[in-house]
């Protein structure tokens, strides 16, 4: 029995080594049936194994996986001890670490004040917290924001305590403990304060300068005591119980009677496949097992020589300047003799020439390899022990297995020794923009890559690995560059995002969670159709997606903005303030009564809502239930806070049951993608549980652990995305995190974002870690050092082809950008062994500049340098960039038109053909809406519409009333025919209060919120009053009209609307105001009415038309029949011109000098054409020289260019000149009638 060690830097090699390993010829018939046990360092290793097994034999089956060390360790415990239960309350899960801590210390941040004396061990981390929080007043948010930061203190010291136990917990001199002697080993920290000892931080330090020691050394103490008092009165006792079991375990196997029961529990032979940690703990409790069974160790070793106690030259010139400091500053008036003196003495043993590497890519990006292998050359057990050799001599054929082969070998580096080819393509370089760009440019090459594929040499997507250092923030644009399903824009490439949880999954957990927290916050209808849009929500409440649209329809209809009854919008209104309008219930009982009562009235304090159709029943008995569902869920997320007055336990347990419960009915109406929630939430039930059933018998922290809910949806969410730790590799091309997929070989490895800052990580680090601070130990690990063994292990097991992505342009301006210092140490290796063919071996560096990036002239050839836009013309020109005719392509043939595109023909000068029907109706309120504003007219030719503000529904109730809601509050009242003066005259009949409150109820969905509701009604009445005041000037009433067809032609006839009975004056009320374009309206309105008339010219020149708006009266009169026509003819046929083509003359535009009470003036030009001559002035408006300084948005002005629809029209086309030429053509036609017959009355 002993440990048997492997070595070699092909793990296909030590595939073949495990194979030869567990198939042993045997006499007995039944060890074909023993399970195999295999030590893997992540699933990621554990799958790739399972499938070369597979390949290998035809099968891979009876294998028992353990993760890491640690795994097999408490299988064994389980296996060989007798007290089950002893061994599986010791294995405390980090989660329940976590609640165990935040138990400990909540019951120090409930009172107002940090109460704590300077001198308790808590006294720093306690008033942290409390310091946290000391910048809000309100009690309850200061409470929460404390919760908030204990439970974050609690996770961090969660992670602690865990690395702590791992790495600086165990008797590394073998202390006699069981003696009564006290361990004595600086890097047993637990021991020590498990005996209440005080770690002596000063000699753990590095002594580099006394000053920051100094200064290190108080934050230390702090870090130091208040761990120590968590640790005694949390942990120490489990720890001892955990050590115990160890002690009891080899008892049994140091016991020769009990020894062979144990052994026939445990398998005759462990094999552990590479390793990528090996703390103190578990590494002793290897040595030990190798005296009582074979354990086998495939490890992965990138260098057949003797490297274990190598040192990174870099690290080496650091260290010898802090020893000559030292000395310096002890000895301030020693000469250089002396120091040289003192420094040859020190380093006498060192024997630094020889440790310093030969090959400074290893011990620069080797430590981590280095440690391993370092604790592994003293591991090999007695003399029984074997150390095989395995590695493979290989010849290299190009720049990958050059580098491969230097390491291996450790050859010392030759300044420009090495040849490199051209067309090398083994390592490539690729200097992007952007993350998207560098997926963009992957795709190609990958297509590139995949294309060479042969019958010799298969190139599969599954023979491609990619890593990155971010995956979860480019995951979204990894899904858009490469979609899961085959579309018609390029090439399909079947891609896996390892580890990341799949969409479908977390969309539909958001669903669950939608009813729990969407009513913590605003609860916007936006924020609603978002939720109710999400396919897991359809499925539970059995919807699709026209149901939903017309729901979410209904209730914009019906006036919900935000909140969700009463009780959610009190949260966060005044005590005094009781108007609870626009919430989802205010529209539900609208829509509810208008199932019964379909039209606009008030019937027991709810506004009906007259819009609803029979189809719309069912929708809206849906929205009962999920207005149900809301309210039983209303108080989950504050329960905490509130105790008894939520009626709710916010225990844990209790809070797991009422998630599994909303789990399972959505999994019960069909919603499969949940089954991963599912199980996290049973696994935490099943901890809770085992933890709470032990803690009762002793000391029950846990019993009934109260926690706000958000924390526990914290946990569930962080374990959902935390399975980016879990990454497998995949049949497909596998995206994975940098680190989770090694070591393991593939044919092309991608590392991408290798940008300055973000690779290796250097700022992840754990708060209050004293490991981090304190001088490390052999074996520890860092995320510097596994980012930094990662990069060497993609660069170590890439097969055939190496691709390094980084973005070497900013974004926004194109300056150049650093890449990782990885990636440049890199390549400054390779450029000090390179040539190119055209120089000589005794080349000096040569820099050249590609786009402003210098690179070294001999390895110009590895770097390729893509364009910003995929569709940049250069890209798709360039000899060196792969690139294919896909639909960007398509984009760039476009772009290099620039001649065509430069000359391209107006629109105003190319007619579009418009269809005649045989027959033209027109109807006339949309002819004049058209006529006055082209824009409109001509994209409605073309079959474009463009969004207004109008269109899109508001998402905040209103607080006071804009000019819109004022109108329609007027427009409301005056179809109402209502105003003080007539309420006055009702009242008499209903009462003058009971008849303002029906009415102003009436306008529930439109009035503002709050105190302003009754003034803004009251103001409104004034209004329409004064309107009322105004009409009894020219008539009794407004006139009544009537809809007459009149045929102008035989194939042309027009809707019109015309008074209903013969009258001189035709008096209209307009609640609106009378602006340039609603004066256009009354002038064709005025003319259909003429021509339709066709009097005599005393007649009809004697007719009027009078149009009441809000702030001004105006009357056009003065015209005869005849003349009507022969003005409406010029309208006509500027409509049918603005049909094919832009007519750049909106009314807004032309009569907005009439609202100045200016005029257009008009001259003769030298083709006798009459023009405006005051068009200056004409110009300030189109070019929006004052609405500018307006409140009023631009893009909505159509009397100007910036008008959207105008925008998109006049695009690379002088607008001005098109203007001036449609006011040269039509303004003196059309627009000199209305100056001369249409005046403001002087009220």
């Amino acid at each position: 029995m002993a440990i048997h060690v492997i070595q070699s830097q092909s793990i296909e090699v030590l595939v073949q080594g495990l194979l030869q390993n567990t198939v042993k010829p045997s006499k007995n018939p039944f060890a074909v049936l023993q399970t195999q046990h295999f030590i893997v360092p992540s699933p990621a290793v554990q799958e790739w194994l399972t499938q070369k097994i597979a390949e290998q034999q035809g099968i891979s089956a009876n294998s028992l996986f353990h993760q890491r060390i640690r795994g097999f360790q408490w299988f064994a415990y389980q296996q060989v001890l007798d007290d089950k239960d002893k061994v599986r309350k010791a294995n405390i899960p980090r989660l329940i670490m976590k609640w165990r801590i935040y138990q400990t210390l909540k019951g120090f941040i409930e009172t107002a004040e940090n109460s704590l004396a300077e001198d308790h061990p808590l006294y720093s981390i306690i008033q942290r917290i409390y310091d946290s929080a000391s910048q809000l007043e309100n009690g309850l948010e200061k409470q929460l924001k404390k919760q908030s930061m204990l439970y974050w203190v609690s996770e961090q010291v969660s992670k602690l305590f865990s690395n702590y136990m791992q790495y600086r917990g165990d008797c590394l001199r073998g202390c006699q403990q069981n003696q009564g002697d006290v361990c004595t080993c600086p890097n047993n920290w637990l021991g020590q304060w498990g005996q209440g000892q005080e770690l002596d931080l000063e000699q753990q330090f590095f002594k580099t300068n006394q000053q920051v020691s100094a200064f290190t050394l108080n934050q230390a103490q702090q870090l130091e005591r208040w761990q120590r008092w968590l640790w005694q009165h949390t942990f120490h006792e489990d720890f001892i119980e955990m050590q115990s079991i160890d002690v009891d375990f080899w008892q049994v196997m140091d016991d020769p009677e009990r020894r062979q029961k144990a052994l026939k529990k445990l398998p005759s032979r462990l094999i552990v496949f590479t390793l990528l940690d090996l703390p103190p703990s578990q590494l002793q409790f290897l040595r030990r097992l190798g005296q009582y069974l074979d354990v086998v160790i495939l490890h992965y070793n990138p260098s057949q020589e003797y490297w274990a106690d190598s040192v990174d030259p870099n690290w080496k010139k650091q260290y010898d300047l802090r020893v000559k400091e030292r000395f310096i500053t002890k000895h301030p008036k020693a000469t250089d003799a002396d120091i040289q003196k003192f420094f040859d003495e020190f380093t006498l043993n060192f024997n630094a020439e020889i440790r310093e590497s030969r090959h400074p890519l290893l011990t620069r990006f080797g430590k981590q390899a280095r440690d391993h292998f370092s604790i592994l050359s003293n591991l090999s057990s007695g003399e029984e022990g074997q150390w095989v050799d395995a590695f493979v001599d290989e010849e290299p054929t190009d720049l990958l297995s050059k580098l491969q082969s230097d390491i291996l070998y450790l050859v010392e580096p030759e300044a420009h020794a090495y040849v490199l080819d051209p067309q090398d393509d083994s390592i490539q370089i690729h200097v992007c923009h952007s993350s998207l760009r560098q997926l963009e440019v992957l795709k190609d090459q990958l297509i590139h890559w995949l294309a060479q594929s042969s019958a010799e040499n298969p190139h599969r997507p599954s023979d491609v690995l990619v890593l990155v250092p971010d995956l979860k923030q480019i995951e979204p644009l990894i899904r858009s560059v490469f979609p899961h399903v085959p579309n018609q824009e390029g090439v399909y490439l079947p891609v896996k995002i390892a580890g990341v949880t799949q969409l479908d999954a977390v969309n539909a957990w958001r669903a669950v969670l939608g009813r729990i927290q969407l009513v913590e916050g605003r609860l916007s209808i936006e924020d609603f159709a978002d939720w109710l849009n999400l396919n897991a929500t359809q499925l539970r409440y059995e919807l699709n997606i026209q149901n939903t649209q017309r729901m979410i329809a209904l209730l914009i209809s019906a006036g919900f903005k935000r909140g969700l009854d009463d009780a959610h919008l009190q949260r966060g209104l005044s005590a005094d303030d009781e108007d609870y309008r626009f919430s989802f219930k205010f529209a539900l009982d609208r829509l509810v009564l208008g199932v019964a009562i379909p039209e606009h009235a008030m019937f027991e304090n709810t506004l009906s809502y007259a819009q609803v159709l029979p189809s719309d029943f069912e929708l809206i008995s849906k929205l009962i239930v999920i207005y149900q569902d809301f309210v039983e869920r209303r108080h989950w997320m504050t329960a905490h806070e509130l105790g008894t007055e939520s009626g709710l336990k916010s225990d844990a347990e209790t809070w797991l049951k009422l998630l599994m419960q909303d789990i399972l009915e959505f999994e019960q109406a069909g919603v499969e993608v949940l089954k991963s929630v599912r199980e996290i939430v049973k696994k935490q039930e099943r901890m809770l549980t085992l933890a709470s059933f032990y803690d009762e018998q002793e000391n029950p922290i846990l019993k009934n652990i109260h926690l706000p809910l958000p924390y526990l949806l914290t946990e569930i969410q962080n374990i959902l995305e935390g399975q980016i730790d879990q990454a497998l590799p995949t049949g497909q091309i596998t995206f994975s995190q940098i680190g989770l997929i090694r070591p393991l070989p593939y044919k092309l490895i991608v590392m991408m974002n290798l940008d300055g800052g973000k690779f290796p990580n250097r700022s992840s680090h754990l708060p209050f870690d004293l490991m981090e601070i304190l001088k490390p130990q052999l074996g520890d690990r860092s995320r510097l050092d596994d980012d930094q063994g990662a990069f060497l292990d993609a660069l170590l097991l890439a097969q055939e082809n190496l691709w390094l992505f980084y973005n070497g342009f900013d974004v926004s301006d194109g300056e150049v950008r650093d890449p990782s210092s990885v990636l440049q140490e890199l390549m400054n290796h390779i450029a000090f062994i390179s040539q190119s063919e055209a120089t000589s071996s005794n080349q000096t560096d040569t820099l050249i500049e590609l786009n402003g990036i210098e690179i070294p002239e001999q390895i110009q050839s590895l770097y390729h340098i893509h364009t910003l836009q995929p569709f940049d013309p250069n890209g798709f020109e360039s000899a060196e960039n792969i690139r294919y005719q896909d639909q960007w392509y398509q984009v760039a043939q476009q772009i290099r038109q620039a001649d065509s595109l430069s000359h391209r023909e107006a629109w105003a000068n190319a007619p579009y053909p418009v269809v005649q029907d045989d027959v033209t109706v027109l109807d006339a309120g949309q002819w004049i809406h058209d006529v006055t504003f082209p824009a409109r007219l001509y994209l409605k030719t073309l079959g474009v519409e463009n969004l207004s503000a109008e269109d899109i529904p508001t998402q905040v109730e209103p607080l006071v009333l804009d000019g819109l809601a004022r109108y329609q509050i007027r427009d409301f009242l005056q179809k109402q025919n209502l105003g003080k003066d007539s309420l006055a005259d009702q009242s008499v009949i209903h009462g003058t209060e009971q008849l303002q409150n029906q009415l102003q109820n009436q306008l529930q969905d439109q009035l503002p919120i709050g105190k302003v509701q009754h003034s803004a009604w009251q103001i409104s009445l004034a209004e329409q009053d004064a309107l009322n005041a105004r009409l009894k000037r020219y008539a009794t009433q407004v006139t009544a009209t009537t809809q007459r067809q009149w045929r102008i032609e035989d194939q042309f006839v027009i809707n019109i609307t015309v008074p209903l009975h013969a009258v001189n004056d035709w008096v209209s009320l307009d609640a609106s105001s009378g602006r340039a374009k609603r004066r256009a309206k009354v002038w064709l309105e005025y003319l259909l009415w003429l021509s339709y008339l066709d009097l005599d010219d005393t007649r009809s020149k004697a007719l009027r038309r009078i149009a009441l708006f809000s702030d001004v009266t105006i009357i056009s009169t003065g015209l005869s029949s005849k003349q009507a026509k022969a003005y409406l003819l010029a309208w006509f046929k500027a409509y049918a011109y603005a049909q094919s083509q832009p007519l750049v003359l909106p009314a807004a535009l032309l009569l907005k000098l009439a609202e100045k009470d200016k005029t257009l003036e008009w001259f003769e030009n030298e083709s006798g054409q009459i023009v405006i001559d005051n068009l200056g002035d004409i110009l300030k408006e189109w070019n929006a020289d004052a609405a500018r300084f307006s409140a009023f948005s631009v893009e909505d002005n159509e009397a100007t260019r910036f008008h959207r629809d105008w925008q998109f029209i006049l695009q690379e086309q002088d607008a001005t000149a098109l203007l001036k030429h449609a006011c040269d053509q039509f303004a003196h036609d059309l627009y000199q009638p209305i100056y001369q017959y249409q005046y403001v009355e002087e009220e």
